[in-house]
């Protein structure tokens, strides 16, 4: 319960670790608020801007759904922390149908606040997958092709012609607008270039083929054929950049001089190894349960024997301590076992946090 963990955080109970990361993982669920809270509230559209869709529910994982107008007389009465009304806009921006004061209502989907039209692709780009589906939570599922004719229509506002590139840039297929039309009718094959690229990024490959590649609304492909894809140049160079950082351990990317491995989380690259946790940071809770999409699920206690034994790549090295921190109960090497049984309890200052 928020409750207990703040006990604990004032108790001296956490790590530092923890103390640093768990207010962006809890702050919205936690409520957590100003200990002396501002006499004025927020806009949760922004500023100069409203809730026109009061009824839209908003969802957010691990805490309650809320119609747009509850959270709108949240802001306004000062029952959002400063926190919460800088990232709110962003997230229900949409949903919301956040408009100008000014402005007029209009459909959910339709939000008239410019003079000039945008492509909901990015400038010089356009929809080539105009059937593919768009979702987001709380909202109708929209197809590519209605939302590119509300861009071009001036339906959107700049903060939605602003974000919108980076959510459906791989969905919608888009391409440069005097691309040729790609070979291919998968929506992730999409030829912007006379060269290829890696999809595990500069100087790595892909070591598990068979791995498949899913991403909401379009078809799921293997870890091969995307590769495939990226050598010939099927790819656009958008894609050729956000790829590696998405399917880099789906795919077992490893350097192109290193052997393959029979696992995906198991890939030999090092003669020593590394702490899963960390620098001078060791698991002691080995039997939680590790999960990645499209990989075994895996005991913390074998993920730091792979790691000791140096069967993770350096990349893995790098950001498996992110991952597994809290989940496997990270502590330092020397620190004394923490008195509670919980995985999220680790006394290790003699001081308090919130």
């Amino acid at each position: 319960a928020c409750g207990n963990l703040q006990e604990d955080g004032e108790n001296g109970d956490l790590s530092t670790d923890q103390c640093v990361f768990l207010p962006n993982l809890i702050t919205l669920l936690c409520d957590c608020q100003p200990i002396s809270p501002p006499p004025s509230g927020c806009s949760v559209c922004g500023d100069g801007k409203e809730v026109n869709s009061p009824d839209a529910v908003f969802s957010f994982p691990g805490q309650p759904a809320t119609p747009c107008g509850d959270l709108q007389e949240d802001g306004e009465t000062g029952n959002l922390s400063s926190d919460q009304c800088d990232f709110l806009p962003n997230l229900i921006s949409l949903l919301c149908e956040c408009q100008p004061i000014s402005a007029p209502s209009s459909p959910p989907v339709a939000q008239p606040s410019v003079d000039t039209a945008c492509s909901v692709c990015g400038n010089g780009k356009e929809v080539t997958n105009p059937d593919a589906v768009f979702s987001f939570p709380g909202q109708p599922a929209t197809a590519c092709g209605e939302l590119e004719e509300n861009g071009e229509n001036g339906d959107f506002s700049s903060d939605q012609c602003n974000f919108l590139p980076n959510l459906i840039s791989l969905l919608c297929d888009c391409q440069p607008i005097d691309a040729p039309s790609p070979p291919s009718p998968s929506a992730i094959i999409s030829p912007t270039t006379d060269i290829g690229c890696s999809i595990c990024g500069n100087g790595e490959e892909v070591n598990n083929p068979d791995a498949i590649f899913s991403f909401p609304g379009q078809p799921a492909a293997a870890c091969g054929e995307l590769q495939i894809d990226g050598e010939n140049g099927d790819l656009s160079s958008d894609q050729c950049d956000f790829l590696p950082n998405l399917i880099s351990l789906l795919c077992d990317c490893q350097p192109i001089s290193a052997p393959p491995s029979p696992s995906t989380i198991i890939q030999p690259t090092a003669e020593t190894g590394c702490s899963v946790c960390g620098v001078s940071k060791e698991v002691t809770n080995p039997d939680a349960i590790f999960s990645f999409p499209g990989q075994p699920a895996t005991p913390c206690g074998e993920l730091e024997d792979d790691g000791a034994n140096g069967d993770l790549s350096s990349d893995q090295c790098d950001f498996l301590p992110n991952l597994v921190s809290l989940l496997c109960d990270c502590q330092p090497i020397s620190a004394p076992s923490p008195p509670s049984p919980s995985a999220i309890i680790q006394p290790t200052a003699d001081t308090g946090c919130s």
